[in-house]
């Protein structure tokens, strides 16, 4: 199998130095809050959840996890967490110059992870912080929907995995009808919450595309929906994907027909700019919420701007 039309050692270069900024991102998210500790500051959207929403929530009458402005934070740093970690998880392939077939798979859970951050965060900084507090509700009630009915399908009903997962979920239901008094089961249901509306894994990226097209990004709704839809296709078993990879060559020696598949540095490097852009938009937004100092913001941008100089400058001239 051919990856690389070009002199190897050239590539295996420039796939470092795309690992790097890809280290950078999962380092710019620890530095962060190994720095700031989740805290808010003063005057910003967090602030003002942690004094409209204390924690614990006295309205929960037995928490047995995060309650108040605590449970938004807790969300939204989980959903960054996991898209550092694909991040570096990524990181380590490129230096392997493994970059068939996972890299897509990658880039979509950390698109996926960045917009259910950024859609808990909100894109009105003067919101009502009740408002991120049920879109935070409902995230947790989607994943523990997710972990109830999964470990009664892997393990029966009556293993007490199960039972502590079902356990878990009547707790949630509980908590969100304390909380939220006019919530209704029917409503639930079709995961809405005080006017606020749990999107799916598509409707999600769109929404973020779309939040970042109106602050100046060159992807739009339809963009994305087709990105994601792409980036699906190469995640789920399909045929074009790899198809299109393919160049048939006839070997001399034996005379039968060789599938060469070739993936080009450029092809590379787009994704991984798709994906530093996602992430760095998404840490961008986090840290409006805290109205943390962007010295964390500035320096990731330095180290994307060392290995691709017109990183921002190009996402400007795109509009």
């Amino acid at each position: 199998m051919t990856y690389w039309q070009s002199t190897p050692s050239t590539y295996r270069d420039r796939l470092e130095m795309l690992a790097q900024t890809l280290d950078a991102c999962r380092d710019a998210f620890h530095e962060t809050a190994n720095e700031f500790h989740w805290e808010p500051v003063a005057g910003s959207g967090a602030a003002a959840a942690a004094t409209a929403l204390p924690s614990p929530d006295p309205a929960i009458a037995t928490p047995t996890g995060e309650t108040g402005h605590r449970l938004i934070t807790e969300a939204i740093q989980i959903f960054l967490f996991s898209s550092a970690a694909h991040l570096g998880s990524w990181a380590a392939l490129l230096r392997a110059a493994e970059v068939i077939a996972t890299p897509p798979l990658l880039l979509r859970a950390v698109i996926e992870n960045c917009a259910h951050a950024v859609w808990v965060a909100g894109d009105d900084p003067d919101e009502a912080p009740a408002d991120r507090l049920a879109r935070a509700y409902l995230e947790e009630l989607k994943s523990a929907e997710e972990a109830k009915k999964n470990a009664g399908r892997l393990r029966g009903k009556d293993d007490p995995t199960h039972t502590r997962t079902a356990a878990a979920y009547k707790k949630i239901k509980a908590d969100i009808a304390a909380r939220f008094p006019d919530s209704t089961p029917e409503a639930l249901g079709k995961w809405q919450l005080s006017d606020q509306q749990l999107p799916g894994l598509e409707d999600a990226v769109k929404w973020m595309y779309e939040l970042t097209a109106r602050f100046g990004g060159s992807i739009n709704e339809t963009v994305a929906s087709g990105l994601y839809g792409l980036l699906s296709n190469l995640t789920h078993p399909t045929l074009y994907t790899v198809r299109e990879m393919r160049v048939w060559t006839r070997d001399e020696k034996t005379g039968h027909n060789v599938a060469n598949v070739r993936v080009t540095i450029e092809s590379v490097e787009k994704d991984v700019r798709a994906a530093l852009a996602a992430f760095y938009n998404a840490l961008s937004y986090v840290t409006g919420y805290f109205g943390w100092p962007e010295s964390s913001l500035r320096a990731l941008e330095n180290k994307i701007e060392a290995v691709i100089p017109d990183f921002f400058i190009a996402a400007i001239n795109e509009d």
